[in-house]
């Protein structure tokens, strides 16, 4: 008997994930992301973040490039099968040992002294809406892992593209005339606010790790190598107020727009390297 029970508690342990994941429908599943990234109601959200930039050269040790930090304001709009995301991002890099925000650099690697651009990306819209055919796979578009009292939803993206900065043009500003990088999501939460449902949007901290080519503004040209960006961060309770001081008043400074989430979903997504280039195209950055 005590055998048995023990095989019988053993087999409930082995399905009891199965068992929990079958007993949150497609559009729940999506309904819970929509709380962990944004609040179903419609008021704004602020994801704030810090951390590291890193360089990682083949054949040398790693150099501690920039500190970073950055935010991320976003609206949630629900539709008939999911939710449109409203957002704007600026993200900053910062003297790793004084936390200032840098307007000028020197390269370690060139000696050159640059000017910083820093994130202004304005939209960054995501369309999180799905045909009935497709809400079956929802957990597999956006999974989840069980980790005891949390749950960590999570992406793994790697963009490969053709890079706005060609080569041929913009040789300076420009590794490669394909983009390609690597970026880790990870959003944490307790099953405990996940399961409140009077929480139209639940406490959530996250993790964001990115491998990408040099930052246009680096003039590191075809060098070899990639930056590696170590962030962390979460959900901020009060907004844009209730970022640091020194990211309020920058960002009210040069970019107020920021301070608040866009209203209309446009396209296409603006990213450092387009921004970029309609700073050269426009004058604004010498080749």
């Amino acid at each position: 008997m005590m055998l048995r029970l023990i095989i019988t508690i053993v087999a409930l342990l082995i399905l009891l994930p199965g068992y929990l994941e079958a007993q949150t429908s497609p559009m729940e599943h999506l309904e819970n992301f929509m709380r962990v990234r944004g609040d179903s109601s419609g008021e704004e959200v602020v994801y704030h973040w810090t951390g590291t930039v890193y360089s990682f050269v083949p054949g040398q040790r790693k150099r501690e490039i920039f500190a970073f930090e950055g935010f991320n304001i976003a609206k949630t709009i629900p539709a008939e099968n999911g939710f449109q995301l409203l957002t704007r991002e600026a993200a900053f890099f910062l003297d790793p040992q004084s936390g200032e925000i840098l307007s000028t650099w020197r390269n370690p690697f060139t000696d050159a002294t640059v000017d910083v651009v820093q994130i202004w990306n304005d939209p960054v819209n995501q369309d999180l809406t799905f045909d009935q055919e497709y809400l079956p796979y929802i957990s597999r578009i956006l999974p989840v892992e069980d980790l005891g009292d949390q749950l960590a939803y999570y992406m793994d993206i790697f963009p490969f593209y053709d890079s706005p900065l060609t080569r041929r043009d913009y040789g300076d500003f420009s590794q490669s005339d394909t983009y390609q990088a690597a970026e880790f999501f990870q959003f944490f939460v307790d099953k405990s606010d996940l399961a409140n449902e009077e929480l139209t949007t639940v406490p959530t901290t996250i993790s964001w790790t990115r491998i990408s080519p040099w930052m246009p503004f680096m003039r590191m040209g075809d060098r070899p190598g990639n930056l590696v960006f170590v962030c962390r961060g979460r959900k901020l309770d009060g907004g844009f107020k209730a970022l640091p001081a020194k990211i309020k008043d920058y960002v009210m400074a040069n970019g107020p727009q920021f301070s608040e989430a866009p209203t209309e979903f446009l396209s296409p997504n603006e990213t450092s390297w387009t921004y970029f280039k309609k700073l050269v195209d426009g004058g604004q950055i010498q080749k």
